[in-house]
């Protein structure tokens, strides 16, 4: 009896424990309120930088927004659509993971059935001419898995019936049940490695969508940064196309006087008005390119349906920096924080995390099915009691004890009718082939999730390369294009004294203005070009948010 009184208060202390803190902490003031919460819907937030948007318009001064490369960064990372999106799909995997919890929830269960027959009597025995009946059965559970493979149950029975049948000893009559059961599988999913497969592999999967949303972002802040330097090369480019678009119109006004005075022929000046319109279509094609980068730049800093309703005009506050030999670091280093640093490695590597997982649970499916299990049953017995000197309807009332249902939970709490059970049930799969053929699949994409690993560093090893290849040519057609640029205007120098004292014609000099205006062009853009490659090489290295801040 001690035995049994053991078993049963070790077997509820331990069902009690394993039920989460948090639902012990509950205990206060708001129970109710916040027991009932369990059963509406969550309210779903947005991540924090999602609820931080700054107004651009905010930030117009007199038509104009000023912009640097860290307040455009900004801007994307508080109002641009596609972050907003994307932001939200780790949020949607957050949640998915406690889906997966579901398995373990404690449930608690009642039921209650009242149940009323009347049937005509077949038998003497039945002790009355038309048996009428009123049963009642009414029942309380708790139920519990574990993440260890083992289940924990009690159940409380009561049942409540009365007829008018003379042969009843009790009636009414009621019969309790007080039944503890625990099941524990032994080989096949035994143990958290295997029944919280689910719950890793979710978690791992929370931290793919992390890595996938860090890519997105690299890959918009990269984008944002080459359309910066886009805007800044529009905006110098309008300045050399209007300087050589000055000097064209001084060289016409100089050629018309000097066809005043006779000393050129007018169809010099026909040449010359002929460069001036030239070079006004070259500027009125600058202008209207740079319209288009800024609109592409207003595409990523704002969440309204039309860039172009941003009524202001971005005013680059940044200049191309100069190259400096610290721009990059050596090749070995930079493929090692490529390696390190990529969001497509660690992406990889969780993968390869879920496949070792499933592989490491299709194992332990191979095993046959042993289960434990064990009951342990209270029972208790109460009611109006009649006690008869003989047996059938006629024989003499000796007795009558008034009892009820408390003379139930007497015996039931009394230990004095009790009941266990303890079994192992074994099932072995006879061919197991499923299991098998599960296993190796599994083995089977463990080793692509290696291969893919090894792929993709090779890919990012061969990008850091191409990145910094770009980065030194960038260099060198840096070096080449301002020497041709400043050996382009001694040859216009050059060019215009001929001209002055009649060596030359002008369209010698209208040519080397062209010359000169062409070679600025390119210096311009092979200096934006390089830092554009120091962009891509960021990206490669897998650094662009960690250098700009702007992913934590």
């Amino acid at each position: 009896m001690k035995v049994s009184r053991i078993f049963v208060a070790l077997l509820v202390m331990f069902a009690l424990f394993r039920t989460s803190a948090s639902a012990r902490a509950e205990i206060n003031t708001n129970f109710v309120k916040e027991f009932l919460n369990r059963y509406r819907p969550l309210k779903v937030g947005s991540p924090a930088a999602a609820q931080s948007s700054q107004d651009v318009a905010s930030l117009i001064r007199t038509g104009q927004l000023p912009l640097s490369v860290g307040d455009l960064i900004n801007l994307i990372i508080q109002n641009n659509l596609d972050v907003g999106v994307n932001r939200l799909t780790p949020l949607s995997s957050r949640y998915l993971i406690e889906t997966m919890y579901l398995p373990f929830e404690p449930t608690l269960h009642l039921q209650a059935t009242v149940t009323r027959n009347t049937s005509p009597a077949i038998s003497q025995l039945i002790g009355a001419q038309s048996l009428s009946t009123l049963g009642g059965a009414y029942s309380l559970g708790f139920s519990q898995a574990l993440d260890t493979g083992t289940t924990l149950g009690v159940d409380f029975v009561m049942n409540r019936n009365s007829s008018n049948s003379a042969f009843n000893t009790f009636n009414p009559s009621y019969t309790g049940l007080l039944r503890y059961s625990f099941s524990q599988h032994l080989l096949k999913d035994y143990g958290r490695v295997n029944n919280r497969r689910q719950i890793r592999v979710a978690q791992n999967n929370q931290k793919i969508s992390e890595t996938q949303f860090e890519r997105q972002l690299i890959d918009l802040v990269a984008q944002a940064q080459r359309a910066y330097w886009d805007l800044v090369f529009a905006a110098e480019d309008i300045k050399v196309k209007q300087r050589s678009m000055d000097l064209a119109q001084k060289t016409l006004s100089d050629n018309e006087i000097q066809v005043r005075i006779g000393t050129l022929a007018p169809i010099d000046v026909v040449q010359a008005e002929s460069e001036v319109a030239n070079r006004r279509v070259q500027y009125v094609t600058s202008t209207y390119t740079e319209v288009q980068t800024q609109d592409q730049v207003k595409k990523l800093i704002t969440s309204q349906g039309d860039p172009g309703l941003i009524l202001a005009k971005l005013i680059p506050s940044q200049v191309v920096p100069k190259p400096q030999p610290s721009d990059v670091p050596p090749i070995e280093q930079a493929i090692k924080i490529a390696l390190e640093n990529r969001p497509e490695i660690k992406q990889l590597q969780l993968d390869l995390q879920n496949k070792k997982i499933d592989l490491e649970y299709t194992k332990n499916q191979l095993l046959p099915t042993v289960d434990l299990f064990a009951a342990y049953n209270q029972n208790g017995v109460g009611g109006k009691e009649t006690i008869r000197s003989g047996f059938g309807p006629t024989a003499p009332i000796v007795a009558q004890f008034e009892g009820g249902i408390f003379d139930s939970f007497g015996q039931l709490f009394g230990y004095g009718y009790t009941g266990y059970s303890v079994g192992l049930s074994v099932q072995i799969p006879l061919r197991n082939r499923a299991a098998q053929g599960e296993n190796a699949r599994a083995m089977t994409d463990e080793r692509i999730a290696e291969q893919r690993i090894t792929s993709q560093a090779q890919q990012i090893a061969l990008e850091v390369r191409n990145a910094l290849t770009q980065v030194d040519m960038n260099r060198a057609r840096i070096e080449a294009a301002t020497k041709a640029s400043e050996l382009s205007e001694r040859r216009l120098e050059a060019e215009q004294k001929k001209f002055d004292l009649g060596a030359s014609t002008i369209r010698f000099v209208l040519e080397e203005q062209r010359n000169v205006a062409q070679a600025q062009t390119d210096e311009l853009q092979a200096i934006v070009n390089y830092t554009k490659a120091l962009v891509d090489i960021d990206r490669a290295m897998g650094m662009t948010l960690k250098k700009n801040s702007a992913f934590k």
